[in-house]
């Protein structure tokens, strides 16, 4: 049992693509490690909402995501407004619907004594904005950013710390009146295991990969993340002949056997279904192809393997990917074939391979323990 003195956090994440989570549970490590004293308490949003509102939200993310990249675009460009401070007559719909839907996590906060609610998704803090105008809560709350390319549904005025993944998301955030004594450039909380280093020799012999071949690690879960995954695998084996490609392939039964089945799979190709040991792969990669989406991207940062991107998602995953090409740790590409060429150039340029490396690198910032050091700091736990 908790001691008198000790004290209470209360963690909120959501169940809307898997990132949240996985900061949320990097942080409650972390907290739990340096503060024995404090419980942490976390919750996923999505359990408590009612089901209708669980399978629109969760379920219309991952579709549109999937099926209509050109309408979730057109949606996040609409509601990304205002660039100000202050709440705009636009959004007032939305957050009355948020706050209902959301009233049973309300109750649990109110039935609750916490001494810090920490935010990884956007949903939560703007359910509790009222009762902290009210006076009715006065619980601190600071909120995770988990996007380089943050949206304005992330701004909730109640909020007293923010802490951005980038000094990018640090001038948005900026926009909405935020003040920079509330904001902390504090990079993505991401799993210890990806900064470890990583011995290329022993993961080529572990997964019996050829030692004389570059290696690309290629993610793949579903025909959305980065395109027809085994046509890619295909064109690519086909484009250089001292590749190894590794596919992360999830629980994605159809694709495995799909890629099971081309003819360079155990010699050249290498699919790969669901592994906790994905940052081997990664840090031994000389290019990793994938959506950038935060945590896969702070993840790469993290081993400073340069990153491809097939045509992003319009919205969050497309500013992440401009903002990556911009500071030279990644390339877009627009189709399967413009893929292929430039992981071919890049695959033959070691100069250029390793100037996206050093970008890389100089982006990483270790993020779960700057949110941690600084919250306990700021908050007094």
């Amino acid at each position: 049992m908790s001691s008198p003195a000790a004290k209470n956090v209360l963690l909120v994440t959501a169940s809307v693509g898997a990132g949240h989570n996985q900061v949320a549970r990097t942080l409650q490590d972390r907290l739990e490690s340096a503060c024995p004293d404090v419980r942490v308490e976390r919750i996923d949003l999505m359990e408590m909402c009612p089901r209708w509102f669980r399978v629109y939200y969760a379920g219309g993310f991952e579709y549109s995501m999937a099926h209509t990249p050109w309408l979730y675009g057109l949606g996040f460009t609409l509601s990304n407004t205002p660039h100000r401070p202050g709440r705009s007559w636009r959004e007032w719909p939305r957050l009355t619907v948020e706050r209902w839907v959301n009233r049973r996590f309300v109750r649990h906060v109110l039935d609750n004594a916490y001494d810090l609610i920490l935010h990884t998704h956007f949903l939560a803090a703007p359910a509790l904005e009222k009762l902290v105008e009210s006076g009715r809560l006065t619980v601190p709350q600071a909120t995770i950013v988990t996007d380089v390319e943050s949206h304005r549904w992330w701004y909730c005025p109640a909020v007293r710390r923010y802490y951005a993944p980038s000094d990018y998301t640090a001038s948005i955030v900026r926009r909405w009146g935020i003040d920079d004594s509330r904001i902390v450039v504090s990079g993505m909380p991401i799993h210890p295991k990806w900064t470890a280093a990583v011995d290329r020799e022993r993961v080529c012999a572990a997964w019996h990969f050829p030692a004389d071949k570059k290696i690309v690690t290629l993610t793949g879960g579903t025909s959305f993340t980065v395109g027809p995954i085994v046509e890619i695998a295909r064109r690519l084996l086909a484009a250089r002949a001292d590749l190894t490609l590794a596919v992360l392939a999830g629980r994605n039964k159809n694709l495995l056997g799909d890629l099971s089945r081309l003819p360079e799979a155990g010699t050249r190709l290498f699919p790969v279904p669901f592994t906790d040991r994905a940052h081997e792969l990664v840090g031994a990669s000389d290019l990793m192809i994938t959506k950038p989406g935060g945590i896969t991207t702070a993840e790469c940062l993290a081993t400073g393997t340069p990153m491809v991107f097939l045509n992003p998602v319009p919205g969050h995953e497309a500013g992440n990917g401009r903002f990556f090409e911009r500071e030279g740790a990644g390339v877009i590409t627009r189709s399967v074939e413009h893929l292929v060429t430039t992981v071919a150039s890049l695959l033959q340029d070691d100069t250029q391979r390793a100037a996206m490396k050093t970008a890389a690198k100089r982006l990483y910032k270790p993020g779960a323990e700057i949110v941690v050091e600084d919250v306990i700091k700021s908050f007094g736990l």
